[in-house]
């Protein structure tokens, strides 16, 4: 008897309908274009519209997939949202989702047809998507006939002008987890690195209401003592003054990060999760792996860094001779690891490598952006879109990922593509949905940014935000429909 395997049947994707070329941001902001371009591997980035968030996009990537892969209703055991975006800090926004599917559901299945469906946030940073993923995985082994709905989903937003602007995105990729996958098989080894660092978080921050009223008195002009400030505030009885906490919170979309110290965490919890991942699986992965797919902050992320991560592994698969080869001098020679592979790195030997085994998943990413959890997936949906665009023929290679979320923790695992692949991929062509997208400029995405604008640019044509509630009980509580 065959040992059951589990993986990806099929997948789907939902972008932003608008788009910004990095050529317009780069202006504005002072920066190389080229830079951008040749460094970083950025060509433009998508951009939400007014009504358009992380639960649109989870909804629409979800629909997408429901209705491409067949899926019945009493099929989806659970929806699993992996996202670091999410839009309440305790209703979940795969509540939100559930219910927009429900309501595109109901014509063939009735009403609350998915009230038996469990749904969750996964939340950690941006490996959230991953976690959900291996976690709905063990819930399917664990039972036979089980199928779960895993989505991650982001919107990847940065301070204007910060060094992490440039790389902004958005996006979702929804998978189908079942047994006897037609996409992907996922082997069972998961190997896990995680430090406590503070590499990129969000917090919340807190100023005392007085002071807040003092700097709102002082851009009209005036001044206000301590005492009267407080005795005003204290006499709040409603709207934003009228909370119960002698203080405001903060919450801003944009995280606060170190950029070269983010990567260095990158690098080094996914160099621990490797060797973690080899001992653990037996495979070599220069020698045992066929492509391999990055958590993609950038385009050119995976490419950057594997040159030092690798030459840490070549030795196990008995192939530093070929690097040492191509740039002409020995590991001693040119002064250790980290020097070595910044000379491999410029080589036609690195580049050749970096053409078969990364490129394919970095085209999507040069057109996105960052999509925090969802990055890794769409780099997935990459690969296999490209050598179905090539008419390669990739069945039973192994693919390897290597996710990373800030704070920090990373996961590497493999899986094998099926023969049948191409069939859970129907209709998913994120490369003909690139081309469609509404181009906008530097002044509109800064509106956008700044949230000065209320109405839609473009027509929604499936899940949407209709509204904020502002009064009552419901204030903030977010209301979606479909168009």
């Amino acid at each position: 008897m065959s040992t059951p395997q589990y993986g990806i049947d099929a997948m789907h994707f939902a972008l932003p309908r608008l788009t910004l070329p990095i050529g317009e941001l780069a202006e504005a902001r002072g920066i190389e274009t080229d830079k951008l371009r040749f460094g970083l591997g950025l060509e433009s980035m998508a951009v939400c519209d007014t009504d358009e968030d992380v639960v649109t996009l989870a909804a629409e990537a979800a629909w997408n997939l429901i209705q491409q892969a067949g899926i019945q209703a009493e099929e989806i055991g659970r929806i699993y949202l992996g996202t670091e975006s999410s839009v309440d800090a305790a209703k979940p926004s795969a509540t939100y989702v559930l219910g927009l599917l429900e309501e595109r559901l109901e014509a063939q299945f009735g009403p609350r047809a998915l009230r038996h469906c469990d749904a969750v946030d996964m939340t950690f940073a941006c490996v959230g998507g991953v976690d959900a993923l291996q976690n709905s995985l063990d819930w399917i082994r664990a039972s036979s006939g089980r199928k779960a709905l895993v989505i991650a989903s982001d919107v990847a937003k940065y301070a204007p002008g910060s060094g992490g602007e440039y790389t902004q995105g958005a996006g979702a990729v929804a998978m189908w987890l079942t047994e006897s996958p037609r996409v992907l098989t996922l082997d069972t080894e998961f190997a896990v690195a995680i430090e406590n660092v503070g590499d990129f978080f969000k917090p919340r921050r807190s100023f005392p209401k007085s002071q807040l009223l003092q700097e709102a008195a002082a851009l009209l002009g005036q001044t206000l003592s301590d005492a009267d400030a407080s005795a005003l505030t204290a006499q709040a009885s409603e709207g934003f003054w009228a909370t119960p906490e002698d203080h405001i919170e903060q919450f801003l979309e944009h995280p606060v990060f170190d950029g070269p110290y983010s990567n260095d965490c990158y690098v080094a919890r996914l160099s621990e999760a490797l060797d973690s991942y080899q001992k653990q699986s037996g495979h070599l992965i220069l020698r045992d792996w066929d492509a391999m797919v990055f958590h993609l902050p950038y385009a050119y992320q995976g490419r950057r860094m594997w040159a030092e991560i690798a030459i840490q592994l070549v030795d196990q698969a008995e192939r530093l001779h070929e690097i040492e080869a191509s740039v002409g001098q020995t590991k001693e020679e040119a002064g250790g690891i980290k020097a070595l592979s910044k000379l491999w790195s410029k080589t036609p030997h690195y580049k050749a490598y970096v053409e078969t085994y990364i490129r394919p998943g970095e085209i999507a990413s040069q057109q996105i952006g960052n999509m925090y959890t969802a990055s890794i997936f769409m780099s997935l949906l990459s690969t296999l879109v490209d050598s179905r665009n090539q008419d390669l023929n990739i069945a039973g290679r192994r693919i390897g990922f290597l996710s990373y979320g800030s704070g920090s923790k990373s996961k590497v695992f493999s899986g094998t593509i099926q023969t049948d692949f191409m069939h859970g991929l129907d209709g998913a062509r994120p490369f003909n949905h690139l081309e469609n997208r509404t181009e906008i400029d530097f002044a509109t995405y800064d509106k956008l940014h700044k949230r000065s604008l209320t109405q839609p640019l473009t027509e929604a044509k499936g899940a949407r935000l209709v509204k904020i509630e502002t009064e009552g009980n419901l204030y903030g509580y977010r209301r979606y429909a479909i168009a």
